[in-house]
């Protein structure tokens, strides 16, 4: 069935400097890949994918990024492009990091049901995109870890910025730092491939959250 509406993917980070509780980078892999640099391109290939399989499926689909360079953007600030489209999804694209450098595994956040009257929503579209990323990952290295949909309070998916109507998550892909995820995303022979296949997962998550 032909679905309609609007989304907004918002790769995390970005520019140089803070803004608005936002900051510019966190992640960086041992190869010295910027979290801010990959969430960016990821957010092009789920763009591309999304619009690819709208077109192949006859859905209209309205697709946002809340970034297309290397500028940040303070929380608020990219909720409120989703609030101000009237977005049907919110998803926000990080890698995680650990202080050893060597954690696995995706995970899935969403804001707590206090103060958020579309947890129930929230949570089984977060379930939608940590499936097809783990499953997307998994193919290509079983190692990855399933750390599940977990509640946080995020500034950028604070109902107070996201609005109602949109459903929200932001999704940890894995931990950049560590040294297999490296070579999974950057410097591997099939890195472009698990890149694409990654996007194209999450494509598929988002049209069949809508």
């Amino acid at each position: 069935m032909a679905k309609k509406g609007t989304i907004v993917i918002d790769p995390g980070h970005g520019g140089n400097v803070d803004v608005g509780g936002s900051s510019h980078n966190n992640a960086r892999s041992p190869s010295g890949v910027l979290e801010k640099n990959l969430t960016l391109r990821m957010g092009f290939l789920v763009r591309d994918a999304l619009a690819e399989a709208a077109t192949i499926g006859g859905h209209t689909i309205k697709i946002l990024l809340t970034r297309e360079t290397d500028k940040n953007l303070g929380l608020r600030d990219r909720a409120l492009v989703a609030k101000t489209n009237s977005a049907d999804l919110f998803l926000c694209i990080h890698f995680n990091a650990s202080v050893a450098h060597n954690a696995r595994g995706v995970e899935t956040l969403i804001s707590p049901k206090a103060g958020n009257s579309n947890h129930a929503a929230d949570a089984a579209f977060a379930q939608l995109i940590q499936t097809a990323v783990l499953n997307a990952l998994r193919a290509h290295d079983p190692a990855t870890k399933d750390r599940k949909v977990k509640d946080q309070s995020l500034g950028v998916l604070r109902e107070s910025n996201l609005g109602t109507k949109a459903r929200g998550c932001l999704a940890e892909l894995e931990f950049l730092d560590t040294k297999a995820v490296d070579e999974l995303f950057n410097l591997g022979p099939n890195s472009t491939q698990v890149r694409s296949d990654v996007a194209t997962a999450i494509a598929n998550a988002l049209i069949a959250a809508l």
